[in-house]
């Protein structure tokens, strides 16, 4: 909450979260497109990321479910968490779906099962949804949204990879038919739904945090924030097993750890913050700096997996062996 002029400006919960997690965002978000062409190349690689993914996933989901239904749940902790529980954008069954089309491309290439990173994401989220259930808040905010964001380039992205896989590289745009049935996108799709459609789900999910918020203590909502917070670094925590299961490349390494730090917005403390004016302009051009920046990566994302499209498959993987020498 923040004062101006003698009026009182309050943050959305939302808003809120956004704002104290810009810098991890911004971090992970860059880790994450720098890898994901790879990952395309590779089904083993892909497989393995989307199954650390639905790990943190499927365990805040089975936390809300099963808050939900168990009948001794408080009534106050029930009507917080019943404005996101929207079973139109649980994840879990879509990541099985999109497991089962990826898998080794010979018995050589084993998946790796239980991993350290898994296990502990796993141990945390069920303690901390156990003991303070109303930071499945957060868990809501940041994974959901994000594929309702960056989620659905990262969809465009992976189809159009699957169209070059399917010799179908001569098309111009992607048909439908490709678009239904890629691997790898049933995370990113709600039920058929239209952008619309999907626009709407989207909304009221925001509706639904906005809703839920009014009924925390000032106490519960500082929870939920520090818990944003975990959200991504377990997420982080995540890829970095993922570069040591799947082999990344040194190079990109060291070259994604050097953009990031000289890159990564500087975000003050909660206990940090000034009230007045200047703080709300400073907030309001950090959000703008953070979309810009988004957008550039989504952007070179895109025009990397073009590249790789109309590249031959063998030219691209010696440009990617190359990056690793």
């Amino acid at each position: 909450m923040f004062s101006s002029s003698g009026n009182t400006k309050k943050l959305s919960l939302g808003d809120e979260i956004n704002y104290i997690t810009a810098s991890l965002h911004h971090e992970l978000n860059m880790i994450i497109m720098s890898r994901l062409p790879l990952g395309l190349k590779n089904p083993k690689a892909f497989h393995e990321g989307l199954t650390s993914f639905s790990i943190l996933y499927s365990s805040f989901e089975s936390a809300l479910d099963s808050h939900i239904r168990n009948p001794s749940t408080p009534s106050r902790t029930r009507a917080i968490l019943e404005h996101v529980y929207i079973p139109a954008v649980h994840r879990a069954a879509t990541f099985e779906a999109d497991l089962k089309k990826y898998s080794p491309s010979s018995e050589k290439d084993e998946l790796t099962k239980g991993t350290p990173a898994r296990a502990h994401v796993l141990n945390h989220i069920r303690r901390a949804t156990t003991e303070t259930p109303h930071v499945l808040l957060a868990y809501c905010h940041c994974l959901y949204m994000a594929l309702f964001a960056g989620g659905q380039h990262i969809k465009a992205a992976i189809a159009r990879s699957a169209v070059r896989k399917l010799d179908l590289a001569q098309h111009q745009t992607v048909p439908e038919e490709a678009k239904k049935s890629a691997p790898g996108i049933a995370l990113f799709t709600f039920d058929g739904r239209s952008t619309k459609e999907e626009q709407e789900l989207r909304q009221k999910l925001r509706d639904g945090i906005r809703q839920a918020e009014e009924l925390l203590t000032p106490k519960e909502r500082a929870e939920v924030l520090a818990e944003s917070c975990e959200v991504f670094k377990l997420t982080r925590r995540l890829v970095d097993e993922l570069d040591g299961i799947c082999g990344t490349a040194p190079t990109v390494l060291v070259a994604t750890k050097q953009y990031t730090e000289s890159e990564s917005p500087t975000v003050p403390s909660v206990e940090g913050q000034t009230s007045g004016r200047s703080w709300i302009k400073r907030l309001d051009r950090k959000r703008v700096e953070t979309m810009v920046k988004g957008f550039v990566c989504v952007s070179f994302l895109v025009g990397y997996l073009m590249y790789l499209n109309v590249s031959s498959p063998s030219a691209a993987t010696e440009e990617l062996e190359g990056n690793g020498n």
